[in-house]
């Protein structure tokens, strides 16, 4: 008999009341797998605590029940439910739906990843358009079935599910969900610098190693990455949190929402409304609302005000938008990233282009005072922008000699800033997780396997699990490519 996918399963995990022990030794197994776990909440772990040092036996059970039946982290629980809803998975429609919504966000990416600021068509948007679609599809589109390599499909298999829409929103992540491909920079570069073009065959094929390549690496590292209770991912709780707020159509209760009466659902549609008609104001109406340097206007003719107030080509000493991609054009949206990531951020800022940029731009290293403080273009000792066809042999390689009888290579004070800050945040990334985490790492490593499955992991091992040897065969097929 077939597993009918429309009836939710629970996780299987329930504390027997009767035997006590067993709880001790879930409680103790969740202390031993989360002892060295930055993301638990300090409450979580006095809870945790008080429950293996108490002699309540109803208590320890009680808490044993709410840690191991569900998320030990807050924002886990509020965004994934703790049971397999079930659901349509493998249909045509989500297909369709996907592939479509893949290559026009694609797409767009590309297109936008060449604008000022640089805008990202993140997976939310394939998630919020492809819900009217499969909505649409559940009403029109007639029932019929056919078959394909021996398998029946239906046409149209009914209410558009969650499990369908979560495939639509996991093949737009893995073409777009980063914006356009990083090979594509190289293709543009090569285009618009060199004027070399290589035909469609090399960047297609460049482009699509290069994004599998990742895939495979991706996958490879899925046991160590993803699966364990405490690799919490914040964007994809977005996802996670926006299923719920467009399938699910209930109401809160007041009383445990601070009185709030609006659905998410609602709320959403609210907020979407408004976004779209408020960018009109610094996109079109307006545009000094999106970058709002006024300082600036009290003496626009001044280099100075301009270098340390200015928002395209100053260090934004006061900075100020009206305009969402300017906040979200670069580091994506900060409503997304822990609190710590973000203040991590703002204090590298601060102290790399607030205060050590202006010094070394008006000590007059490099020749920076000649140059722009903050822009992204490279030149020649005429401060004119760099050719670099100059420097280059007819194979577009490198001449030593032609570059010493043009001119050594200029960067603005935050460009050449940034190229060295970049190199040292990859020596410093490593250094850092081996001297902070290292321990809690190689823990994980030797417990591959071995750990004790959270409720997630529980409901996952209802299904079967894509191979290992697959993810690597991709990497070794892309890397030869």
């Amino acid at each position: 008999m077939e597993k009918d996918e429309s009836i939710a399963i629970t996780t299987g995990a329930m504390i027997d009341e009767a035997a006590p022990d067993e709880a001790l030794k879930q409680l103790r197994n969740l202390k031993n797998h989360h002892h060295w776990d930055p993301n638990l909440p300090e409450d979580v772990v006095n809870e945790l605590d008080e429950a293996l040092n108490t002699t309540d036996e109803k208590t320890r059970i009680s808490v044993a029940q709410e840690l191991i039946d569900n998320s030990p982290y807050p924002e886990v629980r509020a965004a994934v439910p703790n049971i397999d809803e079930g659901g349509a998975v493998n249909t045509i429609r989500a297909w369709v739906i996907g592939l479509v919504f893949a290559t026009i966000g694609s797409a767009l990416n590309m297109l936008f990843s060449m604008r000022q600021p640089y805008i990202v068509i993140p997976s939310y948007i394939a998630q919020v358009a492809a819900y009217p679609v499969g909505r649409a599809w559940e009403k029109i589109m007639p029932n019929k079935t056919f078959r394909v390599f021996g398998k029946e499909f239906g046409l149209n298999p009914g209410p558009f599910t969650k499990k369908e829409h979560a495939i639509v929103v996991i093949m737009a992540n893995a073409t777009f969900g980063g914006g356009a491909a990083y090979a594509t920079d190289v293709l543009l570069a090569q285009r618009a610098f060199y004027g070399q073009r290589f035909g469609w065959g090399f960047e297609i094929l460049m482009c699509i190693s290069t994004q599998m390549l990742g895939f495979g690496m991706a996958g490879f590292f899925t046991r160590f990455l993803v699966q364990p209770a405490a690799m919490i991912w914040p964007s994809t709780l977005i996802n996670t949190a926006l299923f719920s707020a467009l399938h699910d159509r209930s109401l809160p209760d007041p009383s445990k929402v601070s009185g709030w009466k609006i659905g998410r659902y609602r709320m959403f549609l609210y907020a979407m409304i408004g976004s779209f008609v408020w960018y009109w104001f610094p996109g079109f109406i307006a545009p000094f609302l999106s970058v709002f340097a006024w300082v600036t206007w009290i003496k626009p003719n001044n280099v100075i005000i301009n270098q340390l107030f200015g928002g395209a080509t100053g260090l934004s000493l006061i900075p100020m938008t009206f305009d969402w991609t300017q906040v979200s054009g670069f580091n994506f949206s900060p409503l997304i990233a822990p609190w710590y990531a973000m203040a991590n951020t703002m204090i590298g800022m601060v102290l790399f282009f607030w205060i050590v940029t202006p010094a070394i731009h008006y000590s007059g290293l490099f020749y920076f005072k000649y140059l722009p403080i903050s822009d992204s273009s490279s030149y020649d000792n005429t401060a004119n922008t760099y050719n670099v066809s100059k420097i280059l042999t007819p194979e577009f390689t490198f001449d030593a000699v032609k570059y010493k009888e043009y001119s050594p290579l200029f960067l603005s004070t935050t460009f050449m800033l940034a190229y060295g800050l970049s190199f040292a945040s990859i020596v410093a990334v490593v250094v850092h997780t081996g001297l902070f985490h290292g321990v809690d790492i190689w823990a994980r490593f030797r417990r591959v396997g071995k750990e004790e499955e959270d409720v997630h992991g529980r409901l996952m091992s209802n299904y079967k699990t894509v191979p290992i040897w697959w993810y690597l065969a991709l990497f070794l097929v892309m890397m030869a490519i």
